[in-house]
């Protein structure tokens, strides 16, 4: 967007300063750098006290207008990735997109949702074995009475035994339904009759009219923001009450979190469609938290920088070069700290085994 708009582009970088590789391509040095924490454009005159401020490829001699669509672009892309992977998952899900229970009662909007049982897996010579009852199946009624969470399938089967009862079945994926008869035994590891399945509470999100599966990448993008923020709000909460913030510091990583978390993935001995799914679903999720975070007004992000476009369209004067400087200089110090306490605070989890995952 920077060269777009006819602003010199000093340096694309990935990682932060000091680099370790660099090549000059038609003006602007594309690098490499030793700290692995994000990325960073460097643009002519987009400090205020550059030499090169004053420049007509300057970033601070083009119109408003031009230097916040600048500065919102990042933004704007990190969203835009977040959606189509979500796209993805919504369309190849038949428009019923299922996830395991919430932490929390938290309502999707612009979307259908609907709580299921779900068959997570199914024990060998089992009832359920025998009766041909698969994983990845939704437990939708037993003899006609709907089954709304565990609970309530547990009771049914446990008054059940050596009887023969009617299941109906939902194929999560390809939403075929089907009935098949299982007939409950006591099982004395539960002491109790069971069937042989372990089960897991999932909700549905159902897209059925045009605009939400037209809208359905950005709609589930928008509720995930939501529901990430309102999460962490309850953990600030839940510590600030209690006195504790050992449940926050859990539930945040940084880049060396992410990289064990990811590797977790890969070892794992999942198919291959089943880890890409899972990598891709961690790439959307981080780039919608990042959309939200460059654009909050902290000095140094592209928010801050947006909050200083906002006083000069108010206020119709640049603000004080010097103080610019110093302002985002201040923020750019406090999140690199910011980054190395939580990096440690990551090397702690993944030496203790107490990351969450």
């Amino acid at each position: 967007m920077a060269k777009r708009a006819g602003i010199g582009v000093e340096e694309f970088g990935f990682g932060l300063p000091p680099r370790l590789w660099g090549k000059k391509i038609k003006g602007t040095i594309y690098s490499i750098n030793w700290l692995p924490f994000g990325g960073f454009v460097r643009l002519v005159g987009e400090d205020p006290t550059d030499k090169n401020a004053n420049g007509t490829n300057s970033f601070g001699q083009k119109p408003i207008l031009t230097r916040a669509t600048v500065i919102v672009a990042g933004v704007f892309m990190n969203l835009m990735l977040a959606a189509v992977i979500y796209y993805y998952f919504v369309i190849s899900s038949g428009f019923s997109l299922p996830f395991e229970k919430l932490p929390f009662d938290y309502t999707f909007k612009g979307v259908s949702q609907i709580s299921r049982v779900v068959v997570a897996g199914v024990s060998a010579d089992s009832p359920a074995f025998k009766a041909g009852i698969k994983g990845e199946e939704a437990i939708l009624s037993v003899d006609g009475i709907d089954v709304k969470n565990i609970n309530d399938l547990q009771t049914i089967v446990r008054r059940s035994e050596n009887r023969r009862i009617a299941v109906v079945l939902e194929n999560i994926k390809e939403h075929k339904t089907r009935t098949v008869e299982v007939v409950p035994e006591m099982n004395k590891e539960v002491n109790a009759p069971a069937i042989g399945v372990s089960l897991a509470e999932m909700t549905f999100l159902n897209f059925n009219t045009l605009t939400q599966k037209v809208f359905s990448g950005f709609i589930f993008s928008y509720n995930m923001i939501i529901f990430s923020f309102g999460a962490l709000g309850k953990l600030i909460g839940s510590a600030i009450t209690s006195g504790n913030v050992q449940p926050v510091a859990n539930a945040v990583s940084g880049p060396i979190g992410i990289a064990h978390l990811t590797m977790k993935l890969i070892s794992f001995n999942d198919p291959m469609p089943v880890v890409i799914a899972s990598i891709l679903n961690l790439m959307a999720m981080f780039s919608l938290n990042l959309a939200v975070l460059n654009i909050l007004p902290i000095p140094a992000l592209d928010g801050g920088r947006f909050a200083f476009l906002i006083y000069e369209a108010i206020s119709r004067k640049k603000p004080n070069a010097s103080v610019e400087k110093w302002i985002h200089t201040i923020g750019f110090v406090s999140l690199i700290s910011l980054i190395v306490l939580i990096s440690y605070n990551d090397i702690l989890k993944i030496i203790h085994n107490q990351l969450p995952f």
